[in-house]
């Protein structure tokens, strides 16, 4: 029983480390205005004409809560949250805050968006964020939420409930036209 427990450890430290190191902007999965660079930790938005999406290539455990951090660094509209790739990709990764477009998000004026509750999809339920500003994400696909805070200032919290995890959901970030998104760390909790 005893070595069960062990491995078991020994098993979910591996899966940490190993999600700690892969968490990356996909190559493959973004629109064709977003330029990844940075071992794949920074995506830039190249474009001046559109709302742009890039997803992550290291899909959120079905298992317990995993935080991650995105830094927002230059621009001046940025969306970050999750999504369902597969639908992601069927819109191009363009304009994908839109209802059944498969993303949970938040954006920098306060809105939230999300693919099947209309309850609050494009609803002013957020809170502000900038240049420089560290968001951090909590979700937990068991529990079906995601949990958004600014580091600067945690008392800024918005939960969206009852998020759809019928597929698996990708970390993603949007933009409009012209501008810059690093991730920072990643953990399970």
């Amino acid at each position: 029983m005893e070595l069960d427990k062990v491995n078991f450890l020994s098993f979910y430290s591996f899966q940490i480390h190993q999600y700690n190191k892969t968490l990356t902007f996909s190559n493959t999965y973004k629109h064709s205005e977003c330029q990844v660079s940075e071992a794949a930790k920074l995506v830039s938005s190249v474009g001046n004409s559109g709302y742009y999406f890039c997803v992550c290539e290291q899909a959120i455990p079905k298992t317990g809560k995993i935080q991650f951090t995105f830094q927002i660094l230059t621009g001046s509209e940025w969306f970050v949250g999750i999504g369902f790739r597969d639908i992601m990709q069927k819109n191009n990764f363009g304009n994908c805050y839109n209802a059944g477009y498969g993303t949970y998000l938040i954006d920098n004026h306060c809105r939230s968006w999300s693919h099947h509750n209309k309850d609050v999809h494009d609803k002013y339920l957020s809170f502000k964020f900038t240049n420089n500003d560290i968001i951090r994400m909590e979700v937990s696909i068991e529990d079906k939420y995601i949990k958004w805070s600014r580091q600067n200032n945690p008392q800024l919290t918005f939960v969206q409930l009852a998020i759809d995890t019928s597929q698996e959901l990708y970390p993603c970030v949007g933009f409009y036209q012209t501008a810059q998104i690093k991730i920072l760390d990643c953990a399970i909790v």
